[in-house]
């Protein structure tokens, strides 16, 4: 009488390890997946920096060269 509720226990024990495992496959998909999306949009606003500060750099040297220019005419 005793070996099969040791046998149930024991399947029980296994049943909820494997749901918890579970729960953190998941959670850990997910993180994973906010990872790269919070990776993208960092990307993008590095990337619009980036083009800012070109563009920035570019008016800058037009001005400089402009005042330059004017001085030595």
């Amino acid at each position: 009488m005793t070996q099969p509720n040791w046998q149930e226990y024991e399947q029980h024990k296994e049943w909820e390890r494997q749901e918890k495992q579970d729960h953190f496959r998941v959670a850990a998909g997910m993180m994973e997946f906010l990872g790269v999306v919070v990776g993208i949009v960092a990307i993008l606003v590095l990337l619009a920096l980036l083009f800012s500060l070109l563009n920035w750099l570019g008016q800058d040297f037009a001005g400089t060269f402009s005042i330059l220019r004017t001085r030595f005419q």
